[in-house]
């Protein structure tokens, strides 16, 4: 029976399989609509528009939440780029909008499956997605911590789709730099996804 609630998992198990593939599918049919007569031509488009993984550009492009130029150089001013998923966290035991209002590129959509957090001593206590005018319940992912790994996946992935909104705000017990971010994939057009970010 599928879940009608939200919940995380530790493992992408067939039934995450089978949602994921229902969300790629929805985002597919949706693009081909939306950008006809262009069709969906797999992970290494020739033509048309194609998959691959999400990577922190496809959500900051136009966003203030990283520096102004996607895969800039790291600099010790600006440690936050756009090859890595670094947010850095003034205010502990707070609310904090690590990706606020970016808006996604008019040739991508985004499928967000789950996040990670790579810290040596992780200490983000929860999240809270507001995506494409949905505000999302606040997930609490402190459990992840005592698995193996601290990758988690959602049972309900989240698409977003072209020129559309995403707001990623978290809670965390310590200020910091954060190596905290999101799991998914992007479907874009050939020209995006070829394209320098």
């Amino acid at each position: 029976m599928p879940l009608d609630y939200p919940v995380i998992f530790k493992d992408w198990d067939a039934s995450d399989n089978a949602n994921i593939q229902q969300a790629v599918a929805t985002a597919i049919a949706d693009a081909e609509s939306l950008w006809a007569p262009e069709k969906f031509d797999g992970v290494f488009p020739t033509t048309g528009f194609g998959i691959k993984r999400l990577q922190p550009a496809d959500i900051g492009k136009l966003s203030t939440a990283w520096p102004t130029a996607p895969y800039n150089t790291a600099t010790a001013a600006t440690t936050s780029t756009m090859y890595t998923w670094y947010f850095s966290i003034t205010n502990a035991l707070a609310w904090t909008s690590v990706i606020n209002n970016a808006i996604l590129s008019d040739s991508c959509y985004v499928i967000i499956t789950g996040f990670f957090n790579y810290d040596s001593n992780p200490d983000v206590e929860a999240l809270q997605i507001t995506a494409d005018g949905i505000v999302y319940p606040v997930i609490d992912i402190q459990e992840m911590y005592g698995w193996d790994f601290a990758t988690a996946y959602f049972s309900h992935p989240i698409v977003i789709r072209p020129e559309k909104m995403i707001t990623l705000s978290i809670r965390t017990t310590a200020p910091g730099l954060k190596h905290f971010g999101l799991l998914g994939f992007t479907i874009g057009k050939r020209s995006y996804l070829i394209g320098p970010l």
